[in-house]
């Protein structure tokens, strides 16, 4: 009978109260910096009536994908990412198929060279292609790269990268042909400059949401 009240002290003794009024915790994992880095390309207002109509997250499990290059197939590994579909209206034809991607920092120089030289194979393999040299090397602190078919012909139009070089996030654009009937542009000089409207504004709402979602100078007054 004399175990009993040592028994009750050994689990007092090691229980921890909770503690009173503790901040909660924000800090995140690095996966989750990750993909919150993200949030930053997921919304966007255009005064055409294009919007965004479709987000989706990686597969579970996806964490690398092969890109064919001049200098054969490379592996891209990701951190996060996303594919975000643009449409002119909700059930109108797809216009941008915008992929978001987090690499590692250790691979980003890497990695970026080979995405490079995807675009080198991609225009190479294809003399209906043409690098934009018209478009400045960066737009609202992000770096572009891209082109475009010469002709209003095939499923892809124009391919163009975006490099956040401070954050390791490469975005690749697909900016998609539409059904002749329906489309909002019909020469290649409309679809030009619809595609230069869209890289200027998405780019300046990626800065915006950029400095939105940036935590709050500490005032150390």
């Amino acid at each position: 009978m004399r175990l009993m009240p040592l028994a009750i002290a050994l689990l007092f003794s090691t229980f921890v109260a909770p503690a009173q009024n503790a901040p909660p915790d924000t800090s995140q994992t690095p996966a989750q910096e990750d993909d919150a880095a993200l949030r930053d390309y997921e919304s966007c207002s255009f005064d055409d009536g294009l919007q965004i109509v479709k987000i989706d997250s990686l597969p579970p499990g996806a964490q690398q994908r092969t890109i064919d290059t001049t200098g054969g197939p490379k592996i891209i590994h990701m951190l996060a990412g996303r594919r975000i579909m643009f449409a002119y209206g909700v059930g109108g034809d797809f216009f941008a198929n915008v992929k978001p991607e987090t690499l590692p920092e250790a691979s980003w120089a890497t990695e970026k060279e080979s995405l490079l030289d995807e675009i080198a194979a991609m225009v190479a393999s294809d003399h209906e292609t043409q690098p934009n040299t018209s478009l400045p090397t960066s737009m609202h602190d992000l770096e572009v790269h891209g082109f475009d078919r010469t002709t209003l012909k095939g499923g892809t139009l124009g391919f163009y990268l975006l490099f956040d070089n401070t954050r390791h996030i490469a975005t690749s654009i697909y900016l998609l042909n539409q059904e002749p009937l329906t489309r909002r542009f019909q020469t290649i000089e409309q679809y030009r400059d619809l595609r230069t409207r869209f890289l200027a504004t998405y780019t300046g709402c990626i800065a915006q949401n950029r400095r939105l979602h940036e935590p709050a100078a500490k005032d150390d007054r």
